[in-house]
């Protein structure tokens, strides 16, 4: 089987190199690197042509978002697309061969989800996967999961083919398996497999980032549950955001667009985007949790965070 690491990149020159040498480290040498450039302006076009000509690469003139990735898997030809970020790359050299393994061993994991380290965290896992797991005894398929970390998964090009690309920046990885699970795949959390971070969420927040998310999340919320489910949800959505813009001190500006085109973003949803989830199929796009202790264990997580930093800085 042939990998073929799909990475979008926008002004990112060197950590694309430290992202380019970790792919090139794996030991498994059947794979291509697909790199789709935003229109980046730092010398990342230059720097391509002139040190990786074994790379396929396309600079676009415009900006076009993370589905950028969907032009990247098209260029591509490799049996399972390597999802990526581009200041993410395999911690060791066999992560590639893991990937590979798993496939051949099991005909029925469709989506493996990975481990993300988070370097600038001193090397930190990312607890995105919300259900207690056994790291070192993992079961031969993996543990059933609903979404991935966005700096590494590997999918079978079947799911792609069959269901389609991701949709614009904000929960498209969610989304993705969303549609993935009611096509009949299956997303498997492999915390063997694992990718590390070179960046971390804290330092990418903005008010424009906030919004987009705000609204991908509910548009998601909209979209797939039925509707006096979506209405419960859409008020922890609203209040959830309504908060951390609080919590990140975001200007008091971005609250109110936000706020209007949450509303906004839920009535385009409904009119024109309903594909409701039949009420079997909810436990496993929530993995039985509910939203509710999903956004109570998120500001729990990051009120401790704050609480650890205020202490060190008084120590």
């Amino acid at each position: 089987m042939k990998i073929s690491v799909i990475i979008v990149t926008k002004d990112r020159k060197e950590a694309l190199k430290t992202t380019i040498a970790g792919f090139r480290a794996q030991t498994y040498k059947n794979y291509e690197i697909v790199i789709i450039d935003n229109a980046s302006i730092d010398g990342t076009k230059e720097m391509i042509t002139n040190e990786y000509n074994d790379i396929k690469y396309l600079w676009l003139p415009d900006n076009f978002d993370i589905r950028s990735i969907n032009i990247g898997i098209e260029l591509s030809d490799g049996d399972i697309i390597w999802r990526t970020d581009s200041d993410s790359n395999p911690e060791t050299p066999d992560e590639f061969q893991k990937v590979i393994d798993i496939f051949n061993n099991n005909d029925d994991v469709d989506v493996i989800c990975m481990e993300d380290i988070e370097v600038r965290k001193n090397y930190t896992i990312w607890q995105w996967y919300p259900l207690p797991n056994d790291k070192v005894n993992i079961p031969k398929s993996g543990y059933k999961s609903n979404t991935f970390a966005g700096t590494g998964a590997a999918i079978r090009r079947k799911v792609y083919d069959k269901i389609g690309g991701f949709w614009e920046f904000g929960f498209e990885e969610i989304d993705f398996c969303t549609r993935a699970i009611l096509a009949g795949f299956q997303v498997r959390y492999f915390p063997n497999v694992r990718v590390v971070h070179y960046a971390t969420s804290s330092e990418r927040q903005s008010d424009e980032r906030w919004i987009r998310i705000s609204n991908q999340f509910v548009r998601y919320n909209w979209k797939y549950f039925p509707f006096w489910n979506a209405l419960g949800r859409f008020i922890i959505i609203y209040a959830s955001q309504i908060v951390q813009v609080f919590t990140s001190r975001l200007k008091f500006i971005t609250l109110c667009e936000g706020c209007l085109t949450m509303i906004s973003t839920a009535l385009h949803t409904i009119r024109l985007e309903r594909q409701v989830v039949p009420k079997d199929k909810i436990p496993e796009i929530t993995l039985g949790r509910s939203l509710a202790k999903y956004q109570y264990l998120y500001f729990k997580d990051k009120i401790v965070k704050k609480l650890l930093v205020r202490k060190k800085k008084q120590n």
